[in-house]
């Protein structure tokens, strides 16, 4: 089932980014307007459905069976970048918040448990809970974390939920740079979000910088929790 709904995001993601550049094409190619119909088609049916298109991206960022970048990017396309941006920060923010509230109510209880058998790992978890909103800020600022299971991840850990929420607002940066690219892709300018591209390279290397110095913070924490 989730082989095929990330399936299903792919074309989806293809189909639009695919019809936006062959709108460019001269119309006097029968092929370029078909696909371009169908584009304009798919982009209007999202729009009438933008209540469902929300309550998709919530389940999205809530479960990370398709990657949340991916449905930024496809906001952008269907509704423009100032609408498109309103309802992904909007059910980004809401959906992390559902991954980290489930996971501290169902799961805590057993690291909870695993916890009070390790000492430990009762001052791992110590340590990182004083790292508060600035060690959720390294992990959101990076593209390249999973967002699903991040907030799952943290979700376990003693960090407060004020903490959680305003550590993830570091995420917005990078959501604003994915609902863009979505809606210069619907003006015929999806190259700009390749990869090879400077804007794909710079993101890139934020997001492995921002993993590197996380990487760091942990290792600080358990050196104090080493020494305690």
């Amino acid at each position: 089932m989730k082989l095929l709904l990330r399936l299903a995001g792919l074309i989806a993601v293809a189909v639009l980014a695919g019809g936006a550049m062959l709108a460019r094409l001269p119309r006097s190619s029968g092929l370029s307007a078909s696909f371009v119909t169908l584009t304009e088609q798919l982009q209007a049916a999202m729009t009438a459905n933008w209540l469902a298109f929300a309550l998709g991206q919530v389940l999205i960022a809530a479960s990370g069976v398709l990657p949340a970048s991916m449905l930024a990017m496809v906001a952008g396309a269907s509704f423009g970048f100032g609408w498109g941006l309103a309802i992904s920060i909007a059910c980004t923010m809401f959906g992390g918040w559902v991954a980290f509230a489930l996971s501290r109510t169902v799961l805590r209880g057993w690291v909870q448990n695993w916890i009070r058998r390790s000492p430990l790992a009762d001052r791992f978890d110590n340590a990182i809970s004083e790292e508060s909103w600035r060690f959720v800020l390294l992990l959101r600022i990076s593209p390249v974390m999973p967002f699903a299971l991040t907030s799952y991840g943290l979700g376990l850990t003693r960090i407060g939920q004020r903490d959680f929420l305003l550590g993830t607002l570091a995420s917005l940066p990078a959501l604003v740079g994915y609902v863009a690219m979505g809606a210069l892709g619907r003006m015929g300018m999806a190259m700009i979000g390749s990869p090879t591209s400077p804007l794909g390279f710079l993101m890139i290397a934020l997001g492995l910088g921002a993993v590197a110095y996380a990487l760091l913070r942990v290792k600080a924490v358990l050196q104090r929790v080493a020494e305690a």
